[in-house]
């Protein structure tokens, strides 16, 4: 069995227009969540790799979405209507409330790892993309996590 993880902002979809950081370049939160709206997810747009997602999930890849974000409908109606399908996906509203606090690197890994750890998931080839660094350093030691960055640079 193949797996391929997805993160979604600026790794398979630019959400930059509506992503404010702070000086120090973290995310500005409070901003975010104040432009997290309907009206500015449908102005997303899709990155390059959008179309290796679609392509590992039509090979009969397992695809996992695995997003800090705080999903709403109309982030799922976003992936829906660009036919960015998956078999699971994992955000942040549905970790417990201790996970809600860790970075993201360490909220991801706690997500994913116990999964990949099933009976199905065992001998799995896993690879991940990622944009964040903080999430590659935290993961790359259990599997490759691919810059996405650097990958949507290159393949556009």
């Amino acid at each position: 069995m193949r797996v391929a993880i997805f993160d979604l902002d600026e790794t398979v979809i630019d959400s930059s227009h509506r992503t404010p950081n702070n000086p120090d370049g973290t995310l500005n939160l409070a901003a975010y969540i104040e432009k997290h709206t309907p009206a500015n997810v449908r102005r997303d747009k899709l990155l390059p790799l959008a179309r290796i997602m679609r392509e590992c999930y039509a090979s009969g890849c397992y695809v996992i979405v695995l997003t800090a974000r705080f999903m709403h409908s109309c982030d799922y109606q976003f992936l829906a209507r660009h036919g960015l399908n998956y078999h699971r996906l994992f955000s942040r509203e549905q970790a417990n409330e201790k996970h809600q606090s860790l970075s993201d690197g360490e909220y991801k890994a706690r997500f994913i790892l116990p999964i990949l750890k099933l009976k199905q998931f065992r001998n799995a080839s896993v690879v991940m993309f990622d944009d964040a660094a903080k999430v590659k350093t935290a993961l790359r030691k259990h599997f490759p996590v691919l810059c996405a960055k650097r990958i949507n640079s290159r393949i556009k």
